[in-house]
């Protein structure tokens, strides 16, 4: 894997993209087949959105930091945050039942990052920051 194990931005609207060229980057890296990298990204940038809009309600100046590394066979995603805390177990199951301009907009990210992933954890201190750990398994690295 490349020797750049973190990338740390700030929480600018305009820095998803370079996220998700690192996140590529780095699962690449790691061996994950295109599916698996794609929904690594997708994952990433979902919970890098909400951190942006919500932890720091749309404030681009505060610390965002992205880390990607093996851990076993699984491509371990960390993110970062500074901002408000959040309660993941307060966000309502997405309703698909409801006809789709019925629905309200948003609250999908949380949902989405659960399917994607393997796992998803979240943690939350007032001195280490929000964070939210994802795994997916990972095939052979690349050197």
């Amino acid at each position: 894997m490349p020797a750049q194990p973190e990338l740390c931005v700030t929480s600018n609207i305009q820095n998803l993209a370079q996220i998700a060229e690192f996140v590529a980057g780095r699962a690449a890296a790691a061996g994950l087949d295109e599916e698996s990298a794609f929904d690594v990204q997708m994952a990433v940038d979902e919970a890098c959105t909400n951190s942006i809009l919500h932890a720091y309600n749309g404030d681009a100046d505060g610390e965002l930091r992205v880390c990607c590394y093996l851990d076993g066979s699984e491509f371990v995603v960390e993110i970062t945050d500074f901002g408000q805390p959040f309660n993941p177990d307060a966000v309502p199951e997405p309703d698909f039942s409801s006809p789709l301009e019925e629905r309200t907009i948003g609250g999908l990210g949380v949902y989405l990052m659960r399917r994607l992933m393997d796992s998803v954890q979240f943690t939350f201190s007032p001195h280490a920051g929000n964070q939210v750990v994802m795994r997916k398994a990972a095939g052979e690295p690349r050197p």
